[in-house]
């Protein structure tokens, strides 16, 4: 089965144009949380689905969208999930292999931080994509990445105990070492072509500066 991309806009700030751009570009299906459908039609994107109770549409935006037929509404009013993890939970349902999202800066920090943790409630194959960095969930089967320029800082968070951590290609390597919730992995840097990491178990978060 070919790989399908999906581009998830969340209803905050969108990092800068050649950023998001590139996205939408490399896409094959747009999906837009609720109130950011309105900045995919001032940003002339073309979005495919409309996902969420629809509480943050303008009427006039609401209309506009009803009379496209290209676009899919989903209506999702369960007060359970927020409606980033409806987008993401739907798109692995509609195949997506990959997800990248934006919109996930400004507007109250606690939003901000709900939408890095839902990397961990629904994990998948997803990285969240600010102006300044990219933070995705590190897989079980570990994260490897050979084109990462030497110099570049990466942090990497904890959710729980996340044990057995290995990180080879850093500036701080580490051999079979115990993580927990805090600041102990802020701030590291790559000193070879390779970064690696792998871990035994917990969930652990990789921030990736551009």
């Amino acid at each position: 089965m070919a790989d399908e991309t999906y581009l998830i806009m969340a209803n905050g700030i969108w990092p800068e144009r050649d950023i998001w751009q590139q996205l939408v570009m490399d896409a094959n299906h747009i999906v837009a949380c609720d109130g950011a459908a309105q900045q995919c039609l001032r940003n002339q994107v073309e979005m495919q689905t409309v996902i969420g109770d629809m509480d943050s549409l303008s009427s006039d935006a609401l209309h506009q969208i009803q009379r496209n037929s290209k676009i899919q509404l989903v209506r999702q009013e369960s007060q359970n999930e927020n409606d980033l993890v409806k987008a993401i939970r739907w798109s692995i349902e509609s195949g997506a292999s990959s997800i990248n999202i934006i919109g996930i800066e400004g507007g109250d920090i606690s939003h901000q931080f709900a939408a890095i943790l839902a990397l961990c409630e629904v994990p998948s194959n997803t990285q969240l994509h600010t102006s300044k960095c990219t933070i995705e969930l590190v897989s079980k089967e570990g994260y490897k990445n050979c084109s990462i320029e030497i110099g570049t800082s990466f942090s990497l968070f904890s959710i729980g105990d996340v044990e057995g951590i290995q990180i080879s290609g850093a500036r701080w390597n580490l051999k079979d070492e115990r993580l927990t919730a805090g600041t102990k992995g802020l701030h590291n840097q790559t000193k070879e072509e390779c970064l690696e990491i792998k871990y035994n178990s917990g969930q652990l978060l990789l921030f990736l500066e551009r």
